[in-house]
Formats: C-alpha cells, sequence, structure tokens
C-alpha cells in the first residue's frame, strides 16, 4: 500500500510542477535520513533533476523517498526581494539542512552506525576510501557487489586498505 500512495503522490506531484513550470527550476529528490535507507535512495538522495524527466519514487517496493521542487529565485522571477535562507528537514537526529544530502548526513554519524548501514567493508570504502554513496549503485540503481566496486573503483578500494 505505501509504494501505490507514494506512486500517487509523487505523479499528482509532478503534475503540479509540470502547472507551474515557470516558477520551478529542477526536481530535487529526497530520502529519508536514517539507516532503513536503500541504497539507491541514499545515491540520489539531493539530487536534481530536470522538470519533466530523470527519476521519480517510488524507486523500489516500500520507498519513502519523495520528490520537491527547486524554485526560481526571486531575481530569476524579476522581483527585487532578497533571498529566503536554507530550510532545513528532518533526519533521525532531528532537523538538519535542507541541502544536506544523505552522503554528507551519514559522514557526521557514528562509525558503528555507518558499519551498520553499509556494512563494514563498503563503510571503510565509504569513509577512508572516500567513495561517495552514488558509486555504490550502478546506472540503473542497482547495488554493486564488493567484487564489482573492487573492479570499478580500485583507487578506493586501495585508499581503504581492502
Amino acid at each position: 500500500m505505501r509504494t501505490a500512495v507514494s506512486h500517487i503522490h509523487n505523479a499528482a506531484r509532478a503534475e503540479v510542477g509540470k502547472l507551474n513550470s515557470e516558477f520551478i527550476k529542477k526536481v530535487q529528490w529526497v530520502s529519508t535520513l536514517d539507516g532503513r535507507t536503500s541504497p539507491i535512495c541514499r545515491a540520489r538522495d539531493n539530487k536534481l533533476y530536470p522538470l519533466n524527466s530523470g527519476p521519480r519514487p517510488p524507486a523500489h517496493f516500500r520507498c519513502r523517498s519523495t520528490i520537491t521542487f527547486v524554485t526560481k529565485s526571486w531575481k530569476e522571477l524579476g522581483i527585487d526581494l532578497q533571498e529566503a535562507p536554507t530550510g532545513t528537514r528532518a533526519s533521525m537526529n532531528g532537523q538538519v539542512p535542507a541541502d544536506l544530502s544523505y552522503n554528507d548526513w551519514l559522514r557526521t554519524q557514528d562509525r558503528s552506525f555507518i558499519d551498520e548501514t553499509l556494512g563494514v567493508n563498503k563503510a571503510k570504502l565509504y569513509m577512508d576510501g572516500k567513495l561517495p554513496l552514488s558509486k555504490f549503485v550502478d546506472v540503473r540503481g542497482n547495488e554493486l557487489t564488493l567484487d564489482a566496486l573492487r573492479v570499478k573503483e580500485s583507487t578506493a578500494w586501495d585508499a581503504a586498505g581492502l
């Protein structure tokens, strides 16, 4: 049921965006900032896509991600006003800056949480090998195995000491 509701919610939001395209620059993927977020949603969090194309949630069964709109600035709209400050978004630890991606949020968590979320070896690649979460999935959003990462990201693999 959650997946169907998510699909309808995001489809309706996309239609609202199309009807207001003169005010909207991009669509932004927003994922849940906690330890249960899927690899594809971790990788896509805060990514910007054109208004009428690009991936949209749900990315998988029971997906909790959504989209939001990046509106044009006051200046782009021809209005002489000071721009609004960046807002906040929810995380499992409380409010964080709205522009904080899952990738950057995860770096602020305890190492034990990162190990539990990614697995010990992928956590080493992420932390010690400086491999961003976007590299843990392929272009279709499928999670890469450790063997695939060893081949594809050998520099990070070496930096992590694996």
